[in-house]
């Protein structure tokens, strides 16, 4: 008689379960994140018909990204887009810095290149923080000249050493 062994069979893990590690409260916010992001671009253009069309491909490119897919028919002008009109917004709309806006992009899986880079404040266009003391001249100081020997003639530098 044989022993009937007993398979056990565990269910599939989820894809995003990595080493017993549950990312889909992650992946949840990351998506809504960047739901409210696509919402306020597609307000900024909503009066045009071709922005509008712009932004849904992105977002359907972005949301299946976070899915863990890899759509292969969207136009990559279309990403590009999206991501220097949300550059814009969060920049002028929101106030966010330069370094926070390529986080979120690159956190969403958008190119960054399109973030325009902010020029720092020059130094000279800052207010003095002293008054400038103006300089004044002072008299040189007068050097008083070696006496001429009668060796060299008046000359020290053809003097003989001998």
């Amino acid at each position: 008689m044989s022993k009937q062994s007993k398979k056990t069979t565990r269910p599939a893990a989820h894809p995003w379960v990595i080493d017993g590690i549950d990312y889909g409260p992650a992946i949840a916010a990351a998506g809504d994140l960047a739901a409210w992001a696509f919402e306020l671009a597609a307000t900024d253009v909503a009066d045009w018909p071709e922005g509008r069309r712009r932004v849904r491909n992105a977002r359907r490119y972005v949301l299946a990204r976070l899915r863990g897919k890899h759509p292969r028919s969207t136009p990559f002008e279309d990403v590009l887009f999206t991501a220097g009109l949300l550059a814009r917004i969060f920049e002028a709309d929101i106030g966010l810095g330069m370094s926070d806006v390529v986080g979120i992009l690159d956190d969403f899986g958008l190119p960054t290149e399109v973030v325009p880079l902010w020029p720092r404040a020059q130094r000279q266009a800052n207010a003095p923080r002293r008054p400038i003391a103006p300089l004044r001249p002072r008299p040189a100081a007068a050097i008083a000249l070696p006496e001429p020997c009668e060796e060299c003639g008046g000359f020290p530098r053809f003097r003989n050493a001998a």
